[in-house]
């Protein structure tokens, strides 16, 4: 299959994938009759079940991806939301609702393959505008979906159930577009049925099956080696490393902020009639849309002046995140959202870019795979710290407060970053400026020997 061809039924892909217009409601569905959960249980007792589950199921997520190339784990990302909003649908209680975010942690995790599937593919030339096709797909079909079920919420026509109802039918059609999706071969998969021979004689099927069985095991190996020697050049690029640092430090904040942003807002919202969740996901999700195609046409020079970029817009958010911690208006917690996320899909689109011109066809979901893991390890931490009933268990305001501690510390370590590499140009510039100096000198008047 063509990599356009490819392109595209990934991009179909990730928009039926992200058709679910019950996301921007799940909180106020789970707290409405309907299911009938406390804030607090959720906060609490449910949500935290999302981060663990996706930490445990990350590792063998993103060393499976490259083994198994690509399609399987995209099956499993397809049936984890399956058995996700049928617990959604047709379950009750935390216990339920706990196991839904286990589903839904494991089908996250498995969502690296998606993203990372498309470099296997594409030419090196191509990854800026694959991926940001990509991302935009992913964000259109979001953008659909919180339109339709604002409307839907709006005019009255339906609850949160119904739109429940219509995620479910949704991810089960994405199970279906991703049958259609080719396999990605290893090289030496590729060399192989290459020097089998067109036709094979029954008594051969055996030997070609064991020999078949054979080269897995040796390509694993091979890929597990070859690993080993990729994350010890990985840790030199210094490139690789900063963009890394800062998708998995942003990466922890921002999923945080999206798993408890609606608690927040839930205490704003004076009329449980009244809720404009899905009309922010919108907005936010046309931005993040038209930012994810707007970086492919940036001739920003990332490595000269990415970390000044990455320093304030991390001092950006956190502003922001301190704003929703004291403000009581929801208007102006919508808006901060919106722009941290905004800020956020741009930029990860950029690291994702960056991170890849500088890997090998064969680990894209080892790599992007670590980077989530660290993410997430840390955002496990940071839940178990500040949300669990078992530790702090601080109130939603408070918890904002915290976050926006974390990208404040974000931020200094990017601006040292930044510093230090102004030092370090400056120090450059001037033994540059000694040596032409000194060269202008010696032929003014050369030495006589």
């Amino acid at each position: 299959m063509d990599w356009r061809t490819t392109t595209a039924v990934l991009c179909l892909y990730g928009a039926v994938k992200e058709f679910r217009p019950a996301t921007p409601f799940l909180t106020p569905f789970l707290a409405s009759p309907e299911k009938n959960l406390t804030l607090d249980e959720l906060y609490s007792q449910v949500y935290p079940y999302w981060t663990y589950s996706y930490m445990f199921a990350l590792i063998p997520m993103f060393i499976l991806t490259d083994i198994l190339r690509y399609k399987p784990i995209v099956m499993i990302e397809a049936i984890g939301l399956v058995v996700t909003w049928s617990l959604l649908v047709f379950g009750n209680g935390v216990w339920q609702m706990q196991i839904m975010q286990i589903a839904f942690g494991v089908a996250s995790a498995a969502e690296i393959a998606y993203y990372s599937y498309i470099y296997s593919i594409v030419d090196r030339k191509h990854y800026k505008r694959a991926t940001s096709y990509i991302r935009a797909a992913a964000l259109f079909g979001k953008l659909l979906a919180f339109g339709l079920g604002q409307t839907l919420i709006s005019t009255h026509t339906s609850g949160y159930l119904t739109l429940n109802q219509i995620s479910l039918g949704a991810v089960s059609l994405v199970t279906i577009i991703a049958f259609f999706l080719p396999r990605v071969k290893s090289e030496k998969a590729k060399v192989s049925m290459r020097a089998l021979p067109s036709v094979i004689e029954d008594q051969d099927i055996e030997l070609v099956t064991n020999e078949q069985k054979e080269q897995k095991v040796n390509y694993t190996r091979e890929y597990l080696k070859k690993t080993l020697e990729e994350l010890k050049i990985c840790s030199r690029n210094q490139e690789l490393l900063k963009w890394s640092l800062w998708w998995a430090l942003a990466s922890c904040g921002v999923y945080q902020i999206q798993n408890y942003t609606q608690s927040l807002w839930k205490q704003m919202q004076k009329d449980p009639d009244d809720v404009a969740n899905g009309v922010v996901e919108f907005v936010n999700t046309a931005l993040g849309a038209f930012l994810s195609l707007f970086v492919h046409h940036l001739s920003i020079n990332w490595t000269r002046h990415g970390q000044m970029i990455l320093f304030v817009t991390s001092a950006i958010v956190s502003a922001l995140l301190y704003l929703c911690s004291q403000t009581e208006t929801v208007m102006i917690a919508y808006v901060s959202y919106v722009i941290i996320a905004s800020i956020y899909h741009m930029l990860i689109t950029a690291a994702s870019v960056n991170v890849a011109k500088e890997l090998s066809s064969n680990n894209h979901g080892l790599v992007f795979g670590c980077n989530t893991f660290v993410a997430v390890c840390l955002q496990s931490f940071l839940t178990l710290i500040v949300v669990d009933s078992r530790f702090l268990h601080l109130d939603i305001k408070t918890q904002f407060v915290v976050y926006s501690g974390y990208f404040a510390i974000v931020a200094a370590i990017f601006a040292f970053f930044f510093v230090i590499s102004l030092f370090f140009k400056t120090t450059r510039a001037s033994k540059t400026d000694e040596i032409s100096n000194e060269n202008r000198t010696n032929e003014v008047f050369p030495d006589e020997n």
